[in-house]
This record gives C-alpha cells, structure tokens and sequence, in this order.
C-alpha cells in the first residue's frame, strides 16, 4: 500500500504539508493547487477571506 505524502508520523493527515495556497491572502490552506480554498479567516481579521471556495494555487 502506498503511503499518502500528506502523512504524518502516525498515519494523520496534515493539511499544512499540502502545497496550495489561498489566491488571495496567500495563507496555506490544506487544498491541492487547483482544489477549492476551504473558508478560513485572513489573518487578524473576523470576516471570511473572499478566497474561500477559489482555486488554490
């Protein structure tokens, strides 16, 4: 079986180790580039980054 290069130690997801980034505000968003951002913040801010559902790139 091969092994997800997203893996960590222990066989856990981690989404910080995927490559994309939000177009937007550029923070690093556990989506492949091309897959949609998923909704997050912009840093130091309340509101949705508009970014959230774009291609990461």
């Amino acid at each position: 079986m091969e092994e997800c290069m997203h893996a960590r130690p222990g066989g856990r997801f981690d989404p910080g180790m995927t490559e994309g980034s939000c177009p937007v505000c550029g923070a690093g968003v556990g989506a492949a580039p091309g897959e949609p951002v998923a909704m997050h913040q912009q840093a130091g801010s309340l509101n949705t980054c508009p970014g959230s559902g774009q291609p990461a790139t």
